[in-house]
């Protein structure tokens, strides 16, 4: 899966892709699960991360809205 199709499921909202990847903000510092419904970021600031440890590891810290650290199999 290519990142604009990662970034269109994030955009949309789509469930079904919670626990494929996770995403990151960049300006925030927060990572998230597709699902998760906080405002979109910008394109430009979004890194893509194929799972939640992944995301930590860069430093990022989990968002407090869609709880990504605690997907089944993050």
């Amino acid at each position: 899966m290519d990142e604009d199709t990662r970034y269109e499921a994030v955009r949309s909202g789509d469930a079904r892709f919670d626990g494929e990847f996770f995403f990151a903000v960049e300006t925030t510092g927060i990572y998230c699960r597709p699902s998760c419904p906080a405002v979109t970021p910008k394109r430009r600031n979004v890194r893509f991360f194929a799972t939640a440890a992944a995301a930590q590891g860069s430093g990022f810290r989990a968002c407090r809205r869609c709880r990504p650290d605690a997907v089944p199999g993050s």
